[in-house]
């Protein structure tokens, strides 16, 4: 009875810990405060200016970050500050000198020839694999390109 009593103690114990700590990740805090990465605070302070943190969460094997902005935009950083993901917010673009940054110029050069660079909902950044990006578009769903800029494939929607 005492061993079920002390798991029981323990339990109760760590799923308070951890409501905590998922307390404080969810308030709202300026970037200057964060502590994420000197590049990830640049980053943000360049595109982003006068937006707070509305939720944030740092990945612990990976020391990636996860954020949400006050204005509903999604971005993912690594562990330097490298931003890896950006989503505009619900029914929003990407500004394109956000995409232009983001971006190797061969598929910025793609993407405004199929005129769409203004229309960029979203960027995943895979070191190993090259980009995701996708667009708003009637038929196209999503471009990848090659971590040169080279266009590999392009999705439609069904």
């Amino acid at each position: 009875m005492y061993r079920f009593i002390q798991k029981t103690v323990l339990a109760v114990a760590a799923a308070l810990s951890m409501g905590c700590l998922s307390a404080t990740a969810h308030l709202p805090a300026s970037v200057e405060s964060s502590d994420l990465p000197v590049n990830a605070k640049s980053f943000i302070k360049k595109y982003f200016d006068g937006k707070t943190i509305v939720k944030y969460e740092k990945k612990f094997w990976s020391s990636s970050y996860e954020l949400e902005l006050s204005d509903g935009t999604d971005i993912d950083f690594d562990s330097k500050g490298k931003c890896t993901e950006v989503s505009a917010p619900d029914h929003g673009v990407l500004s394109v000198s956000l995409v232009r940054e983001l971006l190797p110029a061969g598929a910025c050069r793609t993407l405004s020839d199929q005129g769409v660079l203004d229309s960029v909902e979203e960027i995943e950044f895979n070191p190993d694999k090259g980009y995701k990006v996708e667009v708003r578009h009637e038929r196209v769903d999503d471009y990848r390109f090659n971590t040169a800029g080279l266009m590999t494939r392009v999705n439609y929607d069904d």
